[in-house]
């Protein structure tokens, strides 16, 4: 079936009996997302605009049969939803729907206004109402107020139709509206013409030339094409007396090209000014003045499908439907999202809890949801536990992280920290480097002085067994800042760890809390004993115990071998440094072992497991379970906003998913525009060059919607950025593997060159090694660019994946910045890895 004769169908089922409830299901889905306010989902609407003097109310009147108020401003400030619905029984009801940034109180006061119109409350008193409740006349910025008044009316002959008044345009100020209100009344208007999904229904008055009328103006620029536009002309009586009849009857015919319609336009006869206390005409009288008005005359000429409320009902009803049809699919996407979004932020919140008790019994729950992910994390399977809810992201990725190892993963991260530690204690925990020759000179001048100086009671030639541990306790001074580092860091490790988790599964209320109260003192107390460990360790580099190892032995035998090779000889000094190098080597294996399992492990990570222990809880005081778990006012009231949100939501899904699958609408869903015009919603019209209207009406060619979206998706492919170095990749080959920073003065040590008189220098002493920069932060809590900043600011070139300057994280929900710093440096200034 082709295209018209399908859209023909559908008129004729629209006018069907049958088919009155499935209409009315469209609506209502157009109801239920209004009442939402949800500003990812622009809806498929018709909004009413006009000029002040164009007769936009009689339009609405003849719409409704309902006479709105005229005087005193009111329904003039707001925006004003206009539901037509059919029922035996004729009923108005008024009521509003608050705008989603008041407090819960001013929205529940709001919801609570209206009610029907009957002979004790008249339908001018309750918009009044409305209208000084909304906007009170003396109220600064009265135009800006977002809520929407709703008139519903209901009736036996009612088309299934809504509409969105808004305030008329106007030129110049006057004494109800200002300066600032006309551009207020500019931008109401604007946020609802730009979307794609709107109808716009243009209304122009007779009474002057249209090329002044600003609605016009709007149009062109919204809807270059006028695609979405229908035009209506009141007023048409009063054309011949400013000499603009023919000129009228050509703009509405379309034969203005500049204001050219697809949608055509309609032409209404206004009623005439009525004497005070004269009753409004009736639906019949009006339709009898049109009916003579186009009887005769130069406007006879119209169609009838262009005169009257009949045919402009008639029209709008059926288009409304259509243009439903036409973005049910793309609507259902954004709904979920919508309810997704929706429900995060209630987990977010959490449940509230009024007292001390249920406190407690929700941060046991919550502990014990925190277990099951320090658990994975620490024995590094990172398998994540069974959601409760489905559609919940995981807390541990299931694919690689291009920007680096991901915070959750805390096994990994340590470990990439202990090669990095075990990497800078084999390639700069030594204090001299050794060039060729160096060792011998080395020997001669420094070890032989050594000798000399702590000789005693031996026999000449003895051996001097102390000689050799104070050459290594020398030579290794630099392992206890190296182990310091290392340590500060995995405490970084694990607070970056924890900030993820508690913005995972914790109440955004109650993270920071947590930290000052629970997870601070936890990790400073981890920190505290950690650092008595390294202190031990320390200290037992000044126990002078002989080496245990038979490797010492076997080192030495093969030393000797090789230094009496072909008769040479060593001297006593030569041993005695041979001696203190082998033992470093394989002190330097035991020093990292015992840094890594004695510290890391013992304190650190294997402490992880007993922050979130629940027996915690049941000590704490009551004002400390009320500081974590308690609640505000602010939070309580967005809780309750987001429950009658999320209700709405829920009901626009199931209506949604009901009409996705109806065979009058899947045509029109399949012509959704939106998906090409929807990115440009935000930013203003779409630039549409100049086409005749037999091109404006031809069908879109097959295929071309795709290479459209292959157009917009070639940029972003071509434009991406490579990832980053993944943390734990070096990049420079200065650096040993898994070494981070720039080493290149250490590996390649200069010789220094003294005066003639003193010779050559074959050994030169290793610069102290740069402080080791803190783990890479979280990837997605670094401001873009930050990484070059710090580089620049450090010195240390591209190719370094680690920044050793002091990384700022960016997170309103995650640690605070100062647990990125220098470890080194808030060692220094706290004593513990925390906050002062």
């Amino acid at each position: 079936m082709r295209k018209e004769e399908m859209a023909a169908s559908l008129d004729s089922a629209l006018d069907a009996q049958e088919l009155a409830n499935e209409q009315r299901t469209l609506l209502d889905l157009i109801d239920k997302l209004q009442f939402a306010q949800l500003d990812n989902v622009k809806l498929p609407q018709i909004v009413v605009v006009g000029d002040q003097s164009a007769g936009k109310s009689s339009v609405l009147e003849a719409i409704t049969g309902t006479p709105f108020p005229r005087d005193a401003g009111a329904c003039t400030r707001f925006a004003t939803e206009i539901r037509l619905r059919r029922s035996p029984e004729t009923s108005i009801e008024v009521s509003i729907i608050p705008d989603k940034a008041r407090n819960f109180k001013e929205q529940e006061m709001l919801r609570q206004f209206g009610g029907m119109v009957h002979a004790d409350v008249s339908f001018d008193a309750l918009m009044r109402s409305a209208v000084d409740l909304i906007a009170p006349k003396n109220m600064p910025g009265r135009f800006a107020a977002k809520d929407i008044l709703v008139v519903e009316k209901r009736g036996p002959d009612m088309p299934l139709l809504t509409l969105v008044d808004l305030p008329g345009l106007v030129k110049n100020a006057n004494n109800d509206q200002s300066l600032e209100d006309i551009k207020t009344i500019e931008v109401l208007s604007d946020r609802y013409m730009k979307s794609s999904r709107t109808i716009i229904l243009a209304v122009v008055g007779g009474n002057s030339d249209y090329v002044q009328a600003p609605i016009l103006t709007k149009a062109r620029h919204f809807d270059p094409d006028g695609s979405r536009t229908i035009g209506v002309l009141t007023k048409p009586d009063l054309t011949e007396g400013i000499g603009l009849e023919d000129k009228f009857i050509e703009l509405v015919t379309n034969r203005d090209r500049r204001n050219m319609f697809r949608e055509g336009w309609f032409v209404l006869v206004n009623p005439g000014p009525r004497e005070q206390g004269q009753p409004w005409p009736s639906a019949e009288q009006r339709r009898q003045t049109e009916e003579n008005f186009f009887s005769s005359g130069k406007w006879s000429v119209l169609p009838e499908d262009m005169r009257g409320a009949s045919a402009l009902k008639q029209k709008l009803s059926t288009q409304l439907q259509r243009h439903i049809g036409r973005y049910v699919k793309t609507l259902r996407k954004q709904i979920q999202k919508a309810l997704d979004d929706c429900d995060g932020e209630l987990k977010s919140l959490g449940t509230g809890k009024d007292t001390p008790e249920e406190m407690r019994i929700e941060l046991v729950e919550l502990f014990s949801d925190s277990k099951e992910l320090v658990i994975p994390a620490v024995h590094g399977f990172y398998k994540n536990p069974p959601r409760t809810n489905p559609q919940k992201n995981n807390f541990f990725r299931v694919t690689a992280d291009p920007r680096g190892t991901p915070a959750q993963n805390l096994r990994a991260r340590a470990t990439e920290e202990n090669d990095r530690f075990a990497a800078r204690i084999r390639a700069h925990g030594r204090k001299y480097n050794f060039a060729d020759g160096g060792k011998h000179d080395y020997a001669r001048r420094e070890v032989e002085m050594l000798l000399r100086q702590v000789r005693g009671s031996e026999f000449p030639m003895d051996s001097k067994p102390r000689a050799v541990y104070m050459l290594f306790q020398s030579y290794s001074e630099y392992w206890p800042k190296l182990a310091q580092e290392h340590k500060d860091n995995l405490g970084v490790v694990c607070n970056e760890f924890l900030s993820e988790l508690i913005d995972f599964g914790w109440p955004k209320r109650m993270r920071e809390p947590l930290r000052r109260h629970f997870l601070d003192p936890q990790m400073k107390a981890l920190m505290d004993k950690a650092q008595k460990e390294l202190e031990l360790l320390t200290q037992d580099m000044n126990l002078e115990v002989q080496p245990y190892d038979p490797e010492y032995e076997e080192k030495l035998r093969n030393w000797h071998a090789e230094a009496t090779k072909e008769g040479a000889k060593f001297s006593e000094a030569e041993e005695v440094l041979e001696k203190m190098l082998i033992y470093y080597e394989l002190s330097a294996k035991t020093f990292i072992r015992n840094t890594i399992t004695q510290v890391v492990e013992r304190h650190l990570l294997q402490g992880m497991y007993g922050i979130f222990n629940s027996v915690a809880i049941m000590s704490m005081s009551n004002e400390v379970v009320e500081a974590i778990a308690a609640e505000n006012k602010e939070t309580r009231d967005r809780r309750q906003t987001l429950k009658v949100q999320k209700k709405a939501i829920e009901e626009a899904k199931d209506i949604c998913a009901s009409l996705a699958m109806r065979k009058e609408l899947r045509m029109y869903a399949e012509d959704d525009r939106d998906n090409a015009e929807e990115t440009s919603d935000e930013e203003g019209p779409k630039r549409h060059s100049p086409k005749s209207p037999a091109t404006q009406r031809a069908p879109p060619v097959k295929g071309s919607r795709r290479t459209s979206r292959q157009q917009q998706q070639q940029p972003l492919r071509e434009e991406a950025a490579p990832p980053s170095t993944p943390r734990g990749v070096e990049t420079s080959q200065a650096a040993p593997s898994g070494v981070a920073g720039d080493y290149s003065t250490h590996t390649r040590p200069e010789v220094p060159r003294a005066s003639a008189e003193a010779g050559e220098e074959y050994y030169a002493t290793s610069k102290p090694p740069s402080s080791a920069p803190p783990p890479p932060p979280r990837p997605d809590k670094v401001r873009p660019g930050e990484h070059q900043r710090q580089q620049q600011e450090s010195g240390f070139g591209s190719n370094n994946p680690y920044v050793p300057a002091e990384p700022r994280v960016e997170s309103p929900g995650g640690w605070p910045s100062d647990y990125v710093q220098s470890a080194a440096r808030r060692q220094q200034r706290n004593g513990v890895l925390g906050r002062a």
